[in-house]
């Protein structure tokens, strides 16, 4: 019942994202069931492949601890404006996180790791090999295969294995 329940929420994303297009006949019917079997062909890789799923592991290890020297840095400088402890006791849960103190200095960090990833010439292999993949299965460009590579990546790095 689960799996059928998944399979028409599929769907019905899939029609939500075709009804709400500008240029429905711009859709390439070759595309979706193409898209569609590699997110599903990536998910079994990192899901049953262990030495992938130990990779992508590994790779979030790394974030996760970024974000939690980020975290600690901002609670050192800004006290328990940027994260620490409160000093008094919350009357609204959740009413401490200030998004400017918080949440955006790890931005500002994978943005400048993203720069020196550029800068030392490791990142543009990278793109171009997913850049090259995405347009010769989907078809797509550099720029959109990009994004939603990273976009992809970035889903699965948020979650936890």
């Amino acid at each position: 019942m689960e799996t059928l329940q998944s399979a028409l929420g599929i769907v019905a994303l899939l029609l939500m994202a075709w009804a709400c297009s500008e240029n429905r006949r711009a859709v390439s019917l070759r595309q979706v069931p193409m898209g569609l079997g590699l997110t599903f062909l990536l998910a079994a890789l990192l899901l049953k492949v262990p030495p992938a799923r130990a990779a992508f592991a590994s790779a979030n290890r790394v974030v996760d601890a970024i974000a939690a020297s980020t975290r600690a840095g901002t609670a050192f400088v800004f006290g328990y404006l940027g994260g620490a402890p409160l000093p008094f006791d919350s009357k609204v849960p959740g009413g401490e996180f200030i998004l400017a103190l918080q949440a955006l200095p790890i931005v500002l960090i994978m943005s400048v790791l993203t720069s020196l990833l550029y800068y030392w010439r490791i990142l543009p292999p990278i793109v171009r090999g997913f850049a090259w993949a995405l347009e010769r299965t989907l078809g797509v460009g550099g720029a959109v295969g990009l994004s939603t590579a990273a976009n992809i990546l970035w889903a699965w790095s948020k979650r936890r294995c």
